[in-house]
């Protein structure tokens, strides 16, 4: 089946845009049962007046079901990234989120966040899907504690995090089959394009494939991913670019370390030397 790929901003949006596809994929990827799933507004969005893309992130305000039969409100901040360059972006969105309250029910609330990122490059640990979450811990006696609390709650926050090219083959989990449209084993000569196997299309991803074939038929999305394409390049470009001018600088500063070393050589030699015609005298 030919399905979009979702490394690319523009085919993610389009894909987290439906609401029936984002509650599966978040609920696989937080393990616990979403119950309502609005998608918050994007101000934060943002367009590169220098590379012409529109960086895009994806916040949600959910409300869940825990393992333990709790029901309670989050905000999940849902971002996605190719390059490690990405992380001030992902700061500032998150510092962003904390600023901010939320409409709940006509009240103002501040909203406990959890932050999924999904990232198209490696980190130095080698697991492909990560969870960060807080303990509450008794400094004076290590003692582990089980309470929450709302204030501590909303001032710290849960992670997932995704690592692309570290999906498996072998897809044991929920979680593991719904991100498997993430790989990038099944790209063809066209690299906006995924090939996905007959064989792994069960029927709990359907959703997902045929939201992202039709994304592959898009000729508006084809046309966005057109202008990522565009802004990719161009930032290759420049950090090459940006290498090349720090090897050369480099490159100067031994040349200048060199020179003033045989400066220094030089200076010694001429001491000597005037050292040596005194004592002739």
């Amino acid at each position: 089946m030919l399905i979009a790929n979702p490394i690319y901003d523009s085919v993610f949006k389009y894909l987290m845009e439906d609401q029936h596809v984002a509650k599966k994929l978040l609920s696989a990827i937080l393990g616990e049962e979403i119950l309502e799933l609005e998608l918050r507004p994007q101000e934060q969005s943002g367009k590169s007046d220098k590379f012409l893309v529109t960086i895009f992130r994806v916040d949600f305000k959910a409300t869940v079901k825990t393992e333990s039969g709790e029901v309670k409100k989050i905000l999940i901040e849902l971002q996605k990234g190719k390059h490690p360059l990405d992380m001030m972006r992902f700061r500032r969105y998150l510092a962003e989120n904390y600023t901010q309250e939320d409409d709940i029910e006509g009240k103002k609330m501040i909203l406990p966040i959890v932050t999924i990122y999904i990232l198209g490059f490696e980190l130095s640990i080698k697991r492909a899907i990560l969870k960060v979450n807080r303990v509450y811990t008794d400094v004076v006696n290590g003692e582990q504690i089980n309470e929450k609390d709302e204030f501590i709650e909303k001032l710290t926050h849960d992670s997932y995090v995704v690592q692309i090219p570290r999906l498996s083959e072998k897809m044991q989990t929920r979680v593991e089959k719904v991100l498997s449209v993430f790989s990038q084993r099944w790209v063809t000569d066209n690299k906006r394009i995924l090939n996905y196997p007959a064989d792994l299309q069960d029927e709990s991803l359907q959703p997902i494939l045929q939201r992202l074939a039709r994304a592959a038929e898009s000729e508006e999305v084809q046309k966005q991913i057109q202008i990522e394409e565009t802004f990719d390049n161009s930032l290759e470009q420049a950090l090459r670019e940006k290498d090349a001018l720090l090897e050369k600088k480099d490159e100067l500063l031994e040349q200048k370390d060199e020179l003033l070393e045989q400066k220094d050589k030089a200076i010694e030699e001429l001491l000597q030397e005037i050292e040596r015609l005194k004592n002739k005298q």
